[in-house]
């Protein structure tokens, strides 16, 4: 993934909304609104997060989606499912430190799969994921969030370690908005991993979109 990053640029990294499957978002009505936010071209990553169902589930889910990131060039990532069958229908892996395994990296790097790994605000834990040769590491919350429960609150002297001591990019990720994510862009950060703050925007995503999109150019 590093040479498609550009020194200095920053990129949106979307994260599917916790209510995907459920009875008030269906995944063809999903579709739809996904098929408008990626015909931006504004969103370059795309996660799928969802949890506790069968393979045959992320499977038929992300075939759906990947259709569509492939047409927009947005790069597909899948969190924490690995299997050979998954990762034909993605182009990477984001793992969190529960998920983390050789087996599960050995085959996602085996496979040439794109890999993410979740730091919270831990050095140790990047000096742990470093060993995997991973693509980017996420650093997380930064803010307060309601899409999952906080454990860990990272800040920005996170970001500038490790920019300081590595060279591959880093994700900010954790109830990032249009309001507070100025506070980031002080950073060096490369990706900026958003989920309500895109979702739930009160004008609709592709607003919240071009927002963030906008925002994040200014910085150049």
């Amino acid at each position: 993934m590093n040479y498609l990053f550009q020194k200095k640029k920053i990129y949106l990294y979307l994260i599917t909304p916790p209510n995907l499957l459920k009875k008030e978002l269906l995944l063809d009505n999903y579709l739809i609104v996904l098929n408008k936010v990626l015909k931006t071209k504004k969103i370059k990553f795309l996660q799928l997060r969802l949890k506790n169902k069968s393979e045959k589930k992320i499977i038929k889910v992300s075939k759906k989606i990947n259709i569509l990131c492939k047409k927009y060039n947005t790069l597909f990532f899948i969190n924490d499912y690995v299997s050979e069958k998954i990762l034909k229908f993605c182009d990477g892996i984001h793992l969190g430190q529960k998920d983390l395994s050789k087996k599960k990296i050995n085959l996602i790097h085996k496979k040439k799969k794109y890999l993410g790994i979740t730091c919270h605000n831990s050095k140790k834990l990047v000096l742990k994921a470093m060993q995997y040769k991973p693509n980017y590491v996420s650093f997380g919350s930064f803010f307060n969030t309601k899409t999952k429960k906080i454990k860990f609150l990272a800040k920005n002297k996170n970001i500038n370690w490790f920019k300081n001591n590595f060279s591959i990019p880093c994700a900010a990720i954790g109830g990032i908005n249009i309001n507070n994510c100025k506070k980031i862009l002080k950073t060096e950060c490369n990706l900026f991993a958003i989920c309500s703050g895109i979702w739930n925007f009160d004008k609709g995503p592709v607003n919240a979109v071009n927002k963030f999109y906008k925002i994040l150019k200014e910085k150049k």
